[in-house]
């Protein structure tokens, strides 16, 4: 299994992802960039919400859309969308 990286540029700065996934599953992700997120553990309680997540664009989507809810996570300039961008960047270069 190897680690891919996705890239994504938002209004609010660069988003890195590196996704490990096997048989449509998320195994392991880090996500790192030059945004904002408020609260500042927001970005971690994402990346353990999608590890064991299914590795598609609408279950992500989902998925960060109800933790941004749920933990009432601001991010100006970078949406849910743009986190499952680069995730589905580093994805298909599996």
């Amino acid at each position: 299994m190897a680690t891919k990286q996705g890239i994504h540029k938002s209004r609010g700065g660069l988003i890195r992802a590196f996704v490990m996934a096997e048989n449509g599953i998320i195994k392991d992700i880090t996500i790192s960039g030059d945004f904002f997120m408020f609260p500042e553990e927001a970005l971690f309680v994402i990346v353990e919400q999608l590890k064991g997540a299914p590795a598609n664009r609408g279950a992500l989507l989902k998925n960060i859309e109800e933790t941004y809810k749920k933990e009432n996570i601001q991010s100006p300039g970078t949406s849910p969308s743009d986190f499952v961008e680069s995730i589905m960047k580093a994805l298909e270069g599996l």
